[in-house]
């Protein structure tokens, strides 16, 4: 406006002959308003570019420091790790590094190797923190978006050992291809209450069977028979029909579907109670309450059946009979479905020798097998025998199968034994002296799957006459659906399926693998990584 008032006048004062001398006047007044609109943009530009650029190097360097803070509290509360993000505000990421050499400073250090420490001489440990600011700078100004900074701490390690979590059930089945479980006797024979756990499968209970602890099915159904005792409680996800057994515990049904969800036949008896999701036909006894819903439709009691506490029920009752000691309710609303502990998942136990370390950080002697012929076996077994230490005896050189069949077991020590098959028979496993011992067999799954696999020919077989005496503890693992008969084992067998038609008895105690819980069918990370110590030094890196 300014400018166009300016040059009305300038025509009125010079006329109509002064046009070209106008015309170049107006042309140089507006080329300068031009230069210095452009000059005073750009200083603009340039200033704001400036401000946002320090105020992205103010937020990237606050990022970083906050890595290397979050990264060192970390390190001094739990595991190591290779590297810690943050993807949000502030924002970085933090690699790890270590060294085992001590250098002065001003001196070059080549000495660092990226990772946790993976040496017991690791003396210093290297945080290296990029941080990125939230609010970048603008005008191509984005040399202070990233900074990094370098942090050197003081580090003493530790000993890397694995805790071995005394952990699993007595029996676990990853897919139980034996339907029948006869004159099988499970005893708890420490602490821990023993319990049976079947991921898929199912079974009938029959005569001669004691079972001290819980029952879990994670797919099958159960059906229990005469003579099969269950000193605990049943959960299915499946039916469950006892005809003439006895559960001195709580019966649990997730089972939903057309029939009945639980079926107790005149001989039957249940201690406790009964929670089941669909209706129940009942003929024995029931010494607790009965809870059915949310999909109860009709259930049915007989004449003969009695029942010490309440009946509640979604559905009709269509035979009321027997003896209901309690109150009946019918058509209640609001029941929530039993809720069935989850059997866990394979774990695929791989085997690695350094998983092996004793309480003190020392790792278990390893003796490896070249050749398995009957004398080599023995001496492989009488050195074991012998060990003053911790000892994996390592027999996979012999084939699919290692017959140890008439061989004994005498522990001094601690023992792990290594095969990719097995062939148990008249052995006795005993220690040498008054101590308790561990005796690990194992099968090693070395595909990560999630899913049992067993070698090409390979298979586990414990015939008669196996006996694992009152001072040892056995855990066997393996793949390989495991054979057995007639044996008095101690401690936890572990396995894709388990033969449980042929008489035997296993005595519980949970013993468990390194690395592994097999109670929720996850890894563990070692233990002993090392102490933090004070912090060195700390830069800026040059080029973020």
């Amino acid at each position: 406006m300014f400018l166009g008032r300016f040059l009305a006048r300038r025509l009125q004062f010079f006329g109509t002959k002064e046009d070209g001398t106008a015309l170049l006047a107006v042309l140089g007044v507006m080329g300068v308003a031009s230069i210095i609109g452009i000059t005073t943009t750009s200083m603009s530009l340039h200033a704001v570019g400036i401000t946002t650029s320090t105020r992205a190097g103010v937020q990237a360097e606050a990022a970083a420091e906050a890595g290397v803070d979050f990264a060192a509290a970390k390190l001094a509360t739990s595991i190591c790790q290779t590297t810690y993000t943050s993807s949000t505000a502030p924002i970085f990421t933090v690699s790890v590094a270590y060294s085992s050499l001590t250098i002065s400073p001003g001196v070059v250090d080549n000495s660092w190797i990226n990772g946790c420490p993976a040496s017991t001489s690791a003396g210093r440990l290297k945080l290296i923190s990029k941080g990125t600011a939230t609010s970048l700078g603008v005008a191509g100004n984005s040399s202070q978006n990233v900074r990094t900074v370098e942090a050197i701490y003081s580090y003493t390690p530790s000993p890397p050992s694995y805790s071995i979590i005394p952990s699993g059930g007595a029996l676990y089945s990853s897919a139980q291809v034996d339907p029948t479980i006869n004159n099988m006797t499970i005893n708890q024979a420490g602490t821990v209450r023993p319990s049976v756990q079947f991921l898929s499968g199912s079974v009938t209970c029959t005569s001669g069977t004691t079972i001290t602890g819980d029952f879990f099915l994670g797919s099958g159904a159960l059906t229990a028979t005469s003579g099969c005792t269950i000193n605990g409680d049943l959960w299915a996800n499946a039916a469950i029909s006892v005809t003439s057994g006895e559960v001195t515990g709580n019966v649990h049904s997730s089972f939903a579907g057309s029939g009945y969800s639980v079926t107790l036949a005149t001989s039957s008896i249940i201690d406790g109670n009964i929670y089941s999701a669909g209706s129940v036909s009942i003929a024995g006894q029931v010494g607790g309450n009965i809870v059915a819903g949310p999909s109860a439709t009709s259930s049915m009691f007989t004449n003969r059946s009695s029942v010490g506490g309440s009946v509640v029920t979604s559905g009709a009752v269509t035979a009321p009979g027997g003896v209901i000691h309690g109150t009946l309710t019918t058509n209640q609303t609001g029941i929530v479905t039993p809720i069935i502990p989850v059997v866990p998942n394979w774990v695929d136990y791989a085997y690695s020798p350094n998983d092996w370390i004793n309480s003190t950080g020392v790792p278990y002697a390893v003796l490896t097998m070249a050749t398995c012929s009957t004398t080599d076996l023995s001496a492989g077994v009488t050195a074991v025998h012998n060990s003053l230490v911790p000892i994996i005896l390592d027999t996979r050189a012999c084939g699919p199968i290692t017959d140890f069949r008439g061989l004994n077991f005498l522990l001094t020590s601690d023992a792990v034994i290594i095969a990719n098959g097995f062939n148990l028979a008249s052995n006795n496993i005993q220690s040498t002296d008054s101590f308790s011992k561990r005796l690990w067999i194992i099968v090693p799954d070395a595909v990560v799957d999630g899913v049992p696999t067993c070698g090409t020919g390979s298979t586990a077989t414990i015939g008669h006459g196996v006996v694992v005496g009152p001072l040892v503890a056995s855990l066997i693992y393996s793949p390989c659906a495991i054979s057995n008969s007639g044996d008095v084992w101690r401690g936890q067998m572990y396995s894709s399926s388990i033969a449980t038609s042929s008489s035997f008895t296993l005595n519980y105690l949970p013993i468990g693998l390194p690395t592994v819980n097999l109670s929720t069918g996850t890894f563990l990370p070692p233990t002993g990584s090392g102490v933090l110590g004070a912090r060195i030094s700390i830069r800026d890196l040059a080029g973020g």
